[in-house]
C-alpha cells in the first residue's frame, strides 16, 4: 500500500472517531418523533425475538403481541416494505443474546456509515488506476471524508434505521461490482468472485428496499450500452440480477399472502397509491410534490452544498473527458435509480425527509471527485484540501446547531415501566389523554410494548365479555384514577395503576 494511502485511511479513521464524538449526545437517546422509523425497526426485531421469526411470518406488525389482538391481521401488518433492513440486526442479537435498544441500532448505524465511506474510497481508488498521484489519492479520499462529515449523513446516521438507510450498503456494493466487471479493473479470478456474489447482493438489496427494482432496470440498460448485444448479456442478466430480484419480491409476497391471503394484492395496491400520489389532498395547494422534496434537500444538505453540486454537474457536462469513465458510470448507477424511485413514490418522498439519504453518496462523489477534476488552477491540491477542511467545519457546525437537545429520560420512564410490569394478558386503559399510547408513531410502543387506550366503561365491559381471560388495568396520576382505584400501586414516580 502506498504511504499516502496509509496516511489517508489513518486520517479517515481519526475523522470518523471525531464525527462519533460530534454525535455523542444523540447516541443511545430514547426515540423521538424524528426517529420513529428506528423505533419501528425495534418493534419488528422485538416481535421476532419474543414470538419467533416464522410465527411473526417474518414481516412487520404495527401492534405488539397482546391478548386484545386475536389474529395477525388485527395487529395491522405493515405491507410497505420487506424486512431485510431488520434481518441482520435480528440475526446478530439472536446469536449474541441481549436486548434491542436505541443504542444497539445507533451502533449498527455507525458501522454502516463508516463501512460505506471506506468502500467508497476503495472503489474510487480502483477507478482512478490510470491517474497520477496526488490527484488519484485526493480524488478518492475527499468523497469519503465528505460522506463522513457533511450535514446530511451526520443527521441520518446513526439515529435513523429503516429500509432507506439499510439499502445503501448493498446499493454501493452492486454499483462497484458492475463498474469493476464492466471495465475489467481487477484480475479475471477476482471478477469471477464478484460475479458469483452479485446474485446474493441483488437478493439482499431487493428484500431490503424497492430501490433495487429500478436499479435492476438500470443495470440492464448499462450492460446493453457496454456490450450492445442482447443475446450476449441477457442470459447472464437473468441469472445474476433478474432471478434473485424476482425471488426476493416473491418471498415478500408469499409472506404477505401467509397473513392476508389474496387480500394482500389490494393492500399492496393501496399502499402504492398512497406512496405515489396525493390521495388525501394534503398537498393540493402546491403544483407538485417535488417542491416538498426540494425543501428536504435544502433542509438536510444546505443551499451551499446544493449550489456546489449543481456546479459540479455543469462542469461534468462541459468537461466530460476530464472525468474517468468508471467514475461517470458509477455516478449514473447510483443516481438514476434514486431519481426513478423518487418519481415513482413522490408522495412518500414529499412526506419523509430521510428518503433523500440515497442522493448523498452521489453528492459526495460530485463534490469530492468530479468538481476537483473539472477545475484547473495553480496549487489545486493544496487549495482544495484547505477548502475541504473549512467546508467540513462549516457542515459540522450546521449539524451541531440543528440537532435536537437530548431527550428527558424521566419523561419516558413510565413507558419503560409499563414494559417491565405488564405482559401479554394485560389490557391497559387511562382516563388521561397524555398517557394514551396509539400504534402510530411507534416510538412509545417500542418502549412500552403495550397499547394504552382511552378509558371507556362500555369498552371495558365489552372486553370482559369477549375476552374473559384478559386482565384489565387502569393507569394514571393519583387524582385521575382515585375513583376507580381504592388500592392503587405505584408504577413510576407520580404514576399509579390498579386492576379493574
Amino acid at each position: 500500500m502506498p504511504r499516502c494511502w496509509a496516511l489517508g485511511f489513518t486520517l479517515y479513521a481519526a475523522f470518523f472517531a471525531l464525527t462519533i464524538g460530534l454525535r455523542w449526545s444523540q447516541l443511545d437517546q430514547p426515540y423521538t418523533d424524528f426517529t420513529w422509523n428506528t423505533a419501528h425497526s425495534q418493534l419488528i426485531v422485538d416481535n421476532w425475538l419474543e414470538n419467533g421469526f416464522w410465527n411473526e411470518r417474518g414481516i412487520s406488525f404495527l401492534n405488539p403481541p397482546s391478548i386484545e389482538f386475536p389474529s395477525l391481521v388485527s395487529r395491522h401488518p405493515y405491507v410497505s416494505f420487506p424486512c431485510g433492513a431488520q434481518l441482520p440486526p435480528f440475526v446478530l442479537v439472536k446469536a449474541l443474546g441481549g436486548n434491542v435498544t436505541p443504542g444497539f441500532f445507533h451502533s449498527w448505524g455507525l458501522v454502516w456509515h463508516g463501512v460505506i465511506g471506506w468502500l467508497l474510497i476503495c472503489g474510487l481508488l480502483l477507478f482512478s488506476a490510470n491517474e497520477q498521484e496526488p490527484e488519484r489519492t485526493l480524488g478518492a479520499f475527499l468523497p469519503g471524508f465528505l460522506w463522513l462529515g457533511t450535514r446530511g449523513p451526520l443527521t441520518f446516521f446513526p439515529t435513523l434505521w429503516f429500509a432507506d438507510h439499510a439499502v445503501l450498503l448493498p446499493f454501493v456494493l452492486v454499483g462497484l461490482a458492475e463498474v469493476i466487471v464492466a471495465h475489467a479493473l481487477l484480475r479475471e479470478r477476482h471478477r469471477r468472485w464478484i460475479t458469483w456474489s452479485l446474485p446474493v447482493l441483488i437478493f439482499w438489496g431487493t428484500y431490503t428496499d424497492w430501490l433495487f427494482v429500478p436499479l435492476c432496470a438500470v443495470i440492464l440498460v448499462y450492460r446493453l450500452f457496454h456490450h450492445r448485444d442482447v443475446r450476449a448479456i441477457f442470459p447472464a442478466f437473468v441469472r445474476q440480477v433478474a432471478l434473485p430480484a424476482a425471488l426476493a419480491v416473491t418471498l415478500f409476497f408469499l409472506q404477505l399472502f401467509w397473513v392476508l391471503g389474496p387480500h394482500f394484492v389490494s393492500a399492496l395496491l393501496e399502499r402504492f397509491l398512497v406512496r405515489s400520489m396525493d390521495t388525501a389532498g394534503a398537498f393540493e395547494r402546491h403544483e407538485s410534490l417535488l417542491w416538498y422534496v426540494y425543501g428536504h434537500f435544502v433542509e438536510s444538505m444546505g443551499r451551499l452544498t446544493i449550489a456546489l453540486t449543481v456546479l459540479a454537474l455543469l462542469l461534468l457536462c462541459a468537461r466530460p473527458r476530464a472525468i474517468p469513465s468508471p467514475w461517470k458510470d458509477f455516478l449514473v448507477l447510483l443516481s438514476v435509480p434514486s431519481v426513478l424511485l423518487l418519481l415513482i413514490f413522490r408522495q412518500h418522498s414529499a412526506v419523509h425527509q430521510f428518503t433523500i439519504v440515497k442522493f448523498m453518496i452521489p453528492t459526495c462523489i460530485l463534490l469530492g471527485g468530479i468538481l476537483p477534476r473539472a477545475l484547473v488552477f495553480p496549487h489545486k491540491q493544496s487549495v482544495l484540501a484547505i477548502l475541504c477542511i473549512f467546508f467540513l467545519l462549516y457542515e459540522g457546525r450546521q449539524y451541531w446547531i440543528s440537532v435536537d437537545p437530548p431527550v428527558d429520560r424521566q419523561a419516558r420512564e413510565w413507558e419503560e415501566a409499563v414494559r417491565r410490569r405488564f405482559g401479554y394478558y394485560d389490557v391497559l386503559f387511562t382516563p388521561e389523554p397524555s398517557f394514551e399510547i396509539p400504534e402510530k408513531p411507534p416510538g412509545q410502543l417500542a418502549r412500552s410494548r403495550k397499547r394504552i387506550y382511552a378509558f371507556d366503561a362500555e369498552q371495558v365491559a365489552q372486553l370482559r365479555m369477549t375476552i374473559p381471560e384478559a386482565r384489565i388495568f387502569l393507569i394514571g396520576t393519583a387524582g385521575a384514577i382515585d375513583a376507580h382505584c381504592p388500592e392503587k400501586q405505584t408504577l413510576s414516580p407520580s404514576l399509579y395503576y390498579c386492576r379493574l
